[in-house]
């Protein structure tokens, strides 16, 4: 017997030996072939926030593959507990062109969060290797706040343990809004989800599959505190174009009560569910959109509904600017009838560029404009400060991202540089620092800018499988962006076994950007708006003046949230 144990341990003991775990903050990217150190120090977050780690394990990749991480609940004072943890496993994606000023090199990237039960992508036959696991972590509203600590163990193909570690998380003594203040527009069209999946996107109403698949679509954006413009259990009947107010009211109370979307958008377009909304159909139109923002006014959310149609996008012509004019008076006329808002919003500056198109002063309720463009207006020595005075006259303001584009101006300011690797307009772009899709949070504030929008999350050019290339957005100049439009997985039962939607690392650091606002909101009402907003300033000056320091950035969260602890009106859990 004593022979025996002695080979057992002989053949464990290699791989205990090999295979080393660390644990590693969420924006970090963890590289295959880098190395990696373990961070000791405990996580932080509020009631109600949701906070994440890295695991890493590295090692030999035939010891590595296989590998699965458990957790244990998390204690805390007075026998309380944190549920455990989900646990995804990193799905690496290439990057064989990089995005145009990228300042990092080609190779592969981890992006996909995929369930551990998912198949394994082939790993590098390499002597040293790193796989990341991500960890997700979900403080309920009402706990005690103070320390938390539970473990990971990792366990091979037979459910042998290989090692484990220590995972600590200390609840702050606050409550995060449930309602996230940062109002988001993400544009995910029903059609194509049923597209990417197989369904027939034609189909109305869609299979219960399908019905069913987009529920999880919307659930994950709520997951991660962003809103999906529209869903479908709120459109009109897809054949007749009537609204079942009954079915509608049901929709609606399922977006905003249940998953607390911070918007939703009205569904209408140029033609649909009206051929002629402008002319001999105006009165029909007039009624239905009235009827729509009247029954979410009913569940008192009338102030997150609003109106995005993708035929106004960038409206960047005479031609474009006129369409716009004409459903601006549209909407206001239904706001003068029904007495009902009817809030459109257009992704365009206040200034047009080129005063031959007319204004849309009056027209427009929310302004979008490019990241870059708020930096040309509002930042830029030359900056014309049109989106302050359509501010003043009482219109929101949000922003967007989409590809690379670097004004001229800040070009010329910055020494025309090759790379953008700071104090750039934020690139969403997957090989750009990560600090760019977390930056936002901290200067949006700045400028009294409420919201963003996005144009796609599903994307992907002709010939294009995201699941191994990073490159989703080919621009007829011949240029790649990589990532963009594409933050969402989709997972098919054929390829792995699933039919879901899956998270990619930057949807889980857009939601950091989005409770990085919440922050300094909660901060701003209890009246530290200064303080708060002078500790930013160590990293976050405005959308073409910030530093690319991670260590900073936690270093004021960690201070406004003392901020927000230390008011007597916090305390207790003020939400």
């Amino acid at each position: 017997m004593k022979h025996t144990l002695a080979i057992l341990l002989s053949l464990v003991s290699p791989l205990l030996a090999e295979v080393k775990i660390s644990r590693v903050d969420a924006m970090t990217r963890v590289m295959r072939m880098q190395e990696v150190t373990d961070n000791e120090q405990a996580m932080e977050a509020a009631r109600g926030e949701w906070e994440s780690l890295q695991i890493v394990l590295s090692g030999p990749s035939q010891d590595i593959k296989g590998i699965t991480l458990e957790a244990t609940v998390l204690k805390g004072p007075d026998n309380t507990s944190i549920p455990a943890p989900t646990i995804l496993r990193e799905h690496y994606v290439k990057v064989t062109k990089s995005t145009p000023m990228s300042p990092l090199p080609e190779g592969d990237y981890p992006d996909a969060l995929v369930p551990q039960d998912f198949p394994w992508q082939d790993l590098p036959s390499e002597q040293q290797i790193n796989q990341p696991w991500w960890i997700d972590l979900h403080v309920p509203y009402g706990i005690k706040a103070g320390l938390f600590a539970g473990e990971l163990i990792a366990k091979d193909v037979k459910g042998t343990e290989i090692v484990r570690t220590m995972l600590m998380l200390r609840v702050a003594d606050f409550d995060m809004p449930v309602v996230p203040r940062l109002r988001t527009s993400i544009m995910t069209v029903w059609r194509r989800i049923a597209e990417v999946h197989g369904f027939d996107r034609q189909k109305e109403p869609p299979s219960p599959a399908l019905a069913a698949l987009l529920e999880q679509y919307y659930q994950m954006f709520a997951d991660h505190r962003l809103s999906i413009d529209q869903t479908y259990p709120t459109y009109p009947d897809g054949n007749t174009g009537k609204l079942d107010e009954k079915a509608l009211e049901a929709g609606m109370r399922k977006q905003v009560l249940h998953r607390h979307a911070s918007t939703l958008g009205l569904p209408i377009w140029q033609e649909w569910p009206f051929s002629d909304p402008l002319g001999k159909q105006r009165s029909a139109a007039m009624s239905y959109c009235a009827t729509w923002m009247k029954t979410l006014q009913k569940l008192k959310a009338e102030s997150r509904g609003y109106i995005i149609m993708g035929d106004l996008d960038e409206p960047n012509s005479s031609e474009g600017y006129g369409l716009v004019r004409r459903w601006g008076d549209f909407f206001n006329e239904v706001e003068a009838t029904h007495g009902i808002r009817m809030p459109l919003l257009i992704t365009e500056q206040p200034t047009p560029d080129s005063w031959w198109w007319g204004s849309l002063d009056g027209f427009v309720d929310i302004w979008v404009p490019h990241f870059s463009s708020v930096w040309q207006d509002l930042e830029s020595v030359k900056g014309k400060r049109d989106i302050a005075r359509r501010m003043k006259a009482g219109d929101e303001v949000w922003c967007y991202a989409a590809l690379v584009q670097m004004p001229q101006d800040w070009l010329d300011t910055h020494g025309n540089p090759k790379q953008l690797n700071e104090s750039n307009p934020p690139v969403w772009c997957l090989d750009y620092p990560a600090m760019n899709h977390r930056i936002l949070g901290w200067l949006m504030s700045r400028h009294g800018i409420t919201g963003i929008t996005y144009w796609d999350t599903l994307y992907a050019s002709k010939g294009v499988d995201v699941w191994t290339d990073a490159g989703s957005f080919h621009h007829p100049s011949g240029e790649v962006y990589n990532g963009d439009g594409s933050y969402i997985y989709p997972a098919t039962k054929k390829r792995h076994g699933h039919e879901m939607p899956v998270a990619s690392i930057r949807l889980k650091w857009l939601r950091e950007m989005c409770d990085d606002y919440d922050y300094l909101m909660l901060a701003r009402d209890l009246g530290l708006e200064k303080p708060a907003m002078k500790l930013t300033e160590t990293f976050a000056r405005g959308f073409g003046d910030w530093n690319d320091d991670m260590n900073k950035l936690y270093a004021t969260r960690r201070a406004i949230a003392a901020l927000i602890v230390q008011n007597p009106v916090s305390q207790g859990g003020a939400r």
